[in-house]
Parts: C-alpha cells; sequence; structure tokens
C-alpha cells in the first residue's frame, strides 16, 4: 500500500516487500522498508477492519516480516497506530499547507486548505478512515493523540478574528467548535459512503468562514468553490 504520495512531485512511495536473496540493501535500508511497511500495514488493516479486530500477528502478516521485527519497532499495536497516524498526519499538513501557502488572503487560504484536505481524503479512502474513523473506535491514547494533532489547525482559524469587527468578541471555542464540526461532518459522510467528499467542500467553506465575514461574504466563497468544481 502507498503510505503517501510527495507533496510537490506527486509520486507514490510502494512499500510491498524486499525482494528476495541479495537485493543490495544495507541492514539499516532493511530496518528503514520493515518500518515503513508495518506502519503502512498498521494503516491498511485498521482502516478495513477497526481497530479491534487487528491482531498483531496480521499487521506482519500483511508487512511481509517476521512477528518479532514488529516488536523491534513496537512496544504495541497502539503504539503502531501512533506511528502511522503521525506520518499520515505530517504528509497531509505538508500538502494543506503547499496549497494555503499561495493564497492571496486568509480566506483563500482557508478554502485551499480545506480542499487540499478533501482532495487527499478522496484520493486516499483507506487512510481517511484510518485518520477520521479509527482514531475514535480505538483507546482513549489514540483518540486524545488525533485530537490533539487536529488542534494544530485553531491558530491558523483564530486569524480569522482579525477580519471581524466583534472578532474579540467571538467566543473563545469558535474556532474548536468549527474544527470539530468539519471532522465531523467528513466523519459521518465516510460512515455512509458519501462520494466524492468533495461534495461537502462547498457548504464546510460557508460554515467554516461565516463567523469571521459574516454569511453573504462567506456564502460568496462557498459559490465560488462550487462554480470550480
Amino acid at each position: 500500500m502507498p503510505l503517501a504520495g510527495d507533496a510537490e512531485a506527486g509520486t507514490r512511495v510502494e512499500l510491498g516487500p524486499l525482494p528476495g536473496g541479495h537485493h543490495g540493501l544495507s541492514r539499516e535500508e532493511v530496518a528503514e522498508s520493515q518500518h515503513e511497511r508495518l506502519i503502512a500495514a498498521t494503516a491498511e488493516l485498521i482502516a478495513e477492519r477497526g481497530y479491534g479486530d487487528v491482531p498483531i500477528t496480521e499487521i506482519a502478516k500483511r508487512a511481509s516480516v517476521a512477528n518479532r521485527v514488529f516488536y523491534e519497532n513496537f512496544r504495541s499495536k497502539e503504539e503502531a497506530f501512533l506511528a502511522a497516524f503521525d506520518a499520515i498526519a505530517d504528509h497531509v499538513s505538508a500538502v494543506i499547507a503547499a496549497s494555503a501557502e499561495p493564497a492571496a488572503d486568509w480566506p483563500d487560504g482557508v478554502v485551499a486548505a480545506l480542499g487540499a484536505a478533501i482532495d487527499f481524503f478522496d484520493a486516499e479512502p483507506k487512510l481517511a478512515r484510518f485518520c477520521l474513523v479509527a482514531p475514535f473506535t480505538s483507546t482513549p491514547k489514540i483518540a486524545a493523540h488525533a485530537r490533539d494533532r487536529a488542534a494544530a489547525a485553531l491558530p491558523h482559524l483564530a486569524r480569522g478574528r482579525d477580519l471581524h469587527p466583534g472578532g474579540a468578541q467571538l467566543p473563545t471555542s469558535t474556532e474548536d467548535s468549527l474544527l470539530g464540526g468539519v471532522v465531523s461532518q467528513l466523519t459521518r459522510s465516510l460512515l455512509a459512503g458519501v462520494r466524492p467528499l468533495a461534495a461537502l467542500l462547498p457548504d464546510l467553506i460557508e460554515f467554516v468562514l461565516t463567523p469571521y465575514l459574516g454569511p453573504d461574504e462567506a456564502r460568496r466563497h462557498a459559490v465560488e468553490a462550487r462554480s470550480a468544481a
């Protein structure tokens, strides 16, 4: 399974088993390949079957490594999950940043960021389930970690307060509520089998921008996104 692509070149990294015999790789390169395959196998299997229904032996089998290799890399399935989640979250963050950075202003940056995240999840439905559904049906530690990673977006949303005449008076929970609403809508849509998620983009744009820009301006951005689709 390709765990992630390259944000700039659009390439995909295939994490299949190493060829038998003399493959010419150093011990360090073999260990790195095994680690990457375990991360990919963890994400793929848990996305397919859920956290509780995936034993470590199945992760090792999918990664084409021995069980002992799993334990040389991770102390538990929970630790493997967290490593896989962070690898994907780091990649998605880079994709979002690359899309939002060229934006002319903050609203356009928000639109670009939402679009980039949704495009990634549409292209990688298994990883979408792993990131948006699996953390909250696994362990409390994993769920808390997923919320902490998502919270990195809160300061970027809060920049919109500078555009609102009464921005300082917006409730302190505004950004948390907006982010939670976006994640909740995407999660419900995944569970309901709604595809593509890109169909949700205009509504999510309007939802996120309204507290800062007002309903009319937020709707204008949503309509532009719908027209560009």
